[in-house]
């Protein structure tokens, strides 16, 4: 059986739609459908949805059953290019084909598939291998497959029209047909397209921007019916309206632009040797038009059906034959699997049945090896970080005991002069520095800031008077940790808001009782007598004074270092 039966041949060209399907060999069946307008523009499908539910009502319609599509990609939604390049092996020149097409897509390279077929050459000693190429947006083939997958349908096979083209030449009875120069002219509805081949290879296309519209529309005219209708009837011939004069005129139009087409092309390709024509498309099943085209081209003219007859199933291969071709290719070309585009980017299931047993015979020794290699290693491990996690805790320990040793260290260091050198014995210690601090704030001044510089303390106090500060600094030169004491300098002040000062106090109770003596009678004077027989007592308080004058002092201070110290413990 051959490669393409059971598989459902499609091509959108046109706004129409053919299928056919080949069993043995044969054309089994070859139908084509004009589309509703809003389901595709020309050859591009505006709506998958709509094309599918349109694509799977016409094969029910004509009994078409399949599973598998071929689909051709129209040459108007690829890139075409013929070129030449070194003899090198297939996958260098598919590294260097996609820089060829920089020119020409849009966006980047991976975006697209290229796709080529190699040429033979005649001439042995050409040193460059001539190709046909192709550049495929992905998109495009994703979208298609997304499109026949609603329809019911797997994407099989998906060619250019080139090389369909390129497979109905080589389907010619004899080498002389297939190396002739030849042009094909698919008249459509908007457009019609020329492809002409040369040795059975693709030479170059061109687009001429007249169709068959302007027949339908000069049948509407003629008939006073809409577009849609006059369509119907052109192509039923109802009536005989495609021999109507305005139409006759349309078919002179369109064989004028031909002409133009065909002497434009042998103006520019002075090695071009054109004498055949061949017509397809629904513009070749339009008798009157293709006789005028025949009388007016001075070449020789015939229909695809007459090239090719064997495929002529039902006299509709003028139409059909795109659908028909991709099921006659059997090699493809290029890239994909089998030389077939639609095999590239599809996602292949995994054959699970026959991959079972060895799935299975893989967990057993998973399973025997996460025994031995994995949890006995892992029960050993457990072990072992045990053991580390408890050889840990006694380093911590250890260090835990040392930490406190050191810090016992460092306190000892600051409380005593033990150990020191020379230099930390002149320094000054700073607890007795902060108990003296203490006490000048306790002698009815207030402490400002103070200053130590090596071994002098320079404090900033106010006070009421500067009898205070004489008494401060007489009580300052008798503590312990100072020399000496002087008063650098002091200042009294005005101030506007009272200031009030709590000065402390230590005096004889004799010299209190003698400041009140005078202001006593004769019997105060005789008990002053008898507490002055007894011995001297000592009296203690604090009073507040409230002034607005202050006096503001500095004091230098010379304190005793920890060396002076040492050596006072010597003697």
């Amino acid at each position: 059986m051959a490669k393409s039966d059971g598989i459902l041949g499609i091509s959108v060209n046109h706004a129409r739609l053919t299928m056919a399907l080949i069993r043995g060999g044969n054309v089994q069946k070859a139908v084509w459908e004009e589309i509703p307008d809003n389901i595709v523009e020309g050859n591009k499908i505006l709506s998958q949805n709509l094309f599918a539910d349109f694509l799977r009502d016409k094969m029910a319609e004509h009994g078409m059953h399949s599973k598998k599509a071929a689909y051709v990609l129209a040459d108007s939604e690829v890139f075409v290019r013929t070129m030449s390049m070194p003899k090198v092996n297939d996958d260098q020149l598919r590294y260097n084909i996609p820089f060829e097409f920089r020119d020409f897509i849009q966006g980047e390279l991976k975006d697209y598939i290229f796709d080529f077929i190699k040429r033979e050459s005649k001439d042995a000693d050409n040193p460059n291998v001539d190709l046909l190429a192709y550049a495929v947006p992905v998109s495009l083939v994703e979208d298609l497959r997304s499109t026949l997958r609603l329809a019911g349908l797997k994407l099989e096979k998906a060619i250019p029209e080139t090389t369909v083209y390129e497979t109905l030449i080589h389907k010619l009875p004899d080498e002389e047909a297939i190396n002739k120069e030849r042009c094909f002219m698919d008249i459509g509805r908007r457009s019609i397209r020329m492809v002409i081949f040369k040795n059975g290879m693709y030479k170059l296309s061109h687009v001429i921007d007249i169709g068959e519209n302007q027949i339908i529309q000069a049948i509407a005219d003629e008939k006073g019916v809409d577009f849609r209708l006059a369509l119907t009837y052109l192509r039923t011939r109802f009536e005989d309206c495609d021999r109507l004069p305005s139409v006759v005129n349309a078919y002179k139009d369109i064989s004028l632009e031909v002409l133009k087409g065909l002497n434009f092309y042998e103006m520019s390709d002075m090695s071009a040797r054109l004498h055949d024509v061949v017509l397809c498309g629904t513009g070749a099943m339009t008798e009157p038009l293709v006789e005028i085209l025949k009388e007016r081209i001075d070449m020789d003219v015939i229909t695809m059906d007459e090239l090719l007859p064997k495929y002529d199933k039902d006299k509709e291969f003028n139409v059909t034959y795109e659908a028909i071709g991709i099921l006659l290719n059997e090699a493809g070309g290029g890239i994909g699997k089998e030389g077939n585009i639609a095999a590239v980017g599809e996602k292949t299931k995994p054959k699970w049945m026959t991959a079972l047993p060895a799935i299975l015979v893989a967990a057993v020794v998973l399973i025997l090896l996460a025994k031995f290699a994995v949890f006995d290693r892992y029960a050993e491990l457990n072990k072992e970080q045990a053991r580390v996690n408890e050889l840990q805790d006694r380093i911590d320990a250890d260090l835990t005991y040392i930490k406190e040793a050191g810090e016992l260290s460092e306190e000892y260091y600051h409380f005593t002069w033990d150990g020191m050198t020379e230099e930390e014995l002149g320094r000054v210690s700073r607890v007795e520095v902060a108990k003296l601090a203490d006490f000048i704030a306790t002698q009815g001044v207030s402490v400002r800031s103070l200053s130590l510089e090596d071994s002098v303390l320079t404090v900033s106090v106010v006070g009421d008077s500067l009898e205070t500060m004489s008494r401060l600094t007489a009580a300052i030169t008798e503590q312990d940790i100072v020399e000496s004491c002087s008063l650098a300098s002091a200042q009294k002040d005005y101030v506007e808001e009272t200031q009030t000062f709590t000065q402390t106090f230590t005096q004889n109770a004799a010299n209190a009782d003698a400041e009140t003596e005078e202001a006593e009678d004769a019997e105060g004077e005789e008990e002053a007598e008898e507490e002055a027989e007894e011995p001297e007592a000592t009296q203690a308080g604090s009073s507040t004074v409230s002034s607005n004058y202050v006096v503001n002092a500095e004091i230098n201070i010379y304190l005793g270092t920890l060396n002076n110290e040492s050596e006072e413990v010597e003697q």
